[in-house]
């Protein structure tokens, strides 16, 4: 398979900005007609905060995303290793709010870390399934914390050309790309929380 039709981002770091990040994410992408699925551990009591500039979702596109709720990370194992029981109506979307929560509460550190692995290699794999089954590109993004077990094990073995590292900065968020040299790098995106809405100068070059 080209696996130049996958694409990856994983976004490290500031939760309540991310959130907001993943679910723009998610109407952009169906707003363009791709089919979404967006994954959380529980339910939101609340939309995020909405990145300024962006238009409300159409219902049309609200209807190309589906929200699962996977309380436990057996649940998610059993989607991604069932996701071909969809064929052929498989997802070109896949986003995960807040992995770490799924393996942050294991005990052992070693289970925990062989548990994150297994998260992120059954996602990519779904995400390559569906892209074979589309035969166009698909997308895989994923939030979680910023601890070492992120911005290191995981983004080097999974995400090595797509990791962002979230740093709040004198009340504002600095989102910038994880390169293997980071002195050829300028890929950053600034977010500011003003109003109850985030603003930022695009979030498109996430997913280059």
């Amino acid at each position: 398979m080209d696996n130049s039709k996958v694409k990856y981002t994983f976004i490290c770091g500031a939760s309540e900005y991310t959130k907001s990040i993943l679910f723009e994410s998610a109407v952009y992408w169906s707003e363009l007609g791709l089919k979404v699925v967006f994954i959380q551990i529980s339910q939101m009591s609340a939309l995020p905060f909405p990145i300024d500039g962006a238009s409300p979702p159409s219902v049309q596109a609200l209807n190309r995303i589906t929200f699962l709720t996977l309380s436990r990370w057996q649940d998610v194992i059993h989607y991604t290793s069932s996701i071909h029981e969809a064929y052929p109506n498989v997802p070109r979307v896949i986003l995960v709010s807040d992995l770490h929560d799924y393996y942050s509460d294991v005990n052992d550190d070693n289970n925990q870390i062989m548990l994150a692995h297994m998260l992120c290699a059954n996602l990519r794999d779904a995400i390559t399934y569906t892209s074979r089954v589309c035969d166009c590109e698909s997308y895989l993004i994923i939030s979680a914390q910023d601890t070492l077990l992120e911005t290191e094990k995981l983004s080097t073995m999974y995400f090595p050309s797509g990791t962002w590292l979230a740093k709040v900065i004198d009340s504002k968020v600095e989102v910038v790309k994880k390169l293997l040299y980071p002195q050829n790098s300028n890929y950053k995106i600034t977010f500011s929380l003003l109003n109850n809405k985030i603003r930022c100068d695009t979030v498109e070059m996430l997913y280059r």
